[in-house]
């Protein structure tokens, strides 16, 4: 695996095309991005992850688009780790651009949890009505938010049984 500054999509640095992602972690804010993805390596090390700093970096990077072109043939993550409030295109915009790809397409079953500071009502059943398999509100002491982060990456990369 690729040290995790290496996988910061935002970047543009890598060849895509040899880039394989089990968690991408979408989140705007570096602080909260950075300890998701040092509790990801510390418990899962064996786990590739990378991260965007926003919605616009995530969906290029899932849709080949742009620098990521040469992704074209690769396989979608098996987890999307996504904050709802992001600049450039939101978690709802992400969510519907995932979940309305072509029916045969492995992105469109690719699990993904909302990891958001959000506790309104609306949020939730919107992320929902947009096809998120989970919702989980961001804790506010530290211990509970790596714990949180080290379940949601437990469950789904050892447990869940992908869609193939």
């Amino acid at each position: 695996m690729r040290a995790l500054e290496e996988l910061d999509l935002s970047a543009g640095a890598l060849d895509g095309s040899e880039l394989e992602v089990d968690i991408l972690v979408v989140e705007d804010n570096g602080s909260v991005r950075n300890s998701i993805l040092a509790i990801l390596l510390e418990f899962l090390p064996d786990v590739p992850v990378a991260s965007a700093r926003n919605g616009q970096d995530a969906l290029d990077f899932l849709f080949a688009r742009g620098v990521w072109s040469g992704r074209a043939e690769m396989v979608p993550p098996k987890l999307i780790l996504m904050d709802l409030s992001m600049p450039e295109s939101n978690g709802f915009s992400v969510l519907g651009q995932i979940r309305s790809t072509e029916s045969d397409s492995a992105l469109k079953f690719t699990p993904v949890v909302v990891f958001s500071d959000s506790q309104a009502v609306a949020d939730i059943q919107e992320s929902y009505r947009r096809g998120a398999n989970s919702y989980i509100v961001k804790p506010l002491t530290y211990a509970e938010f790596q714990f949180a982060v080290v379940v949601i990456g437990q469950y789904w990369m050892a447990h869940n049984t992908a869609f193939t």
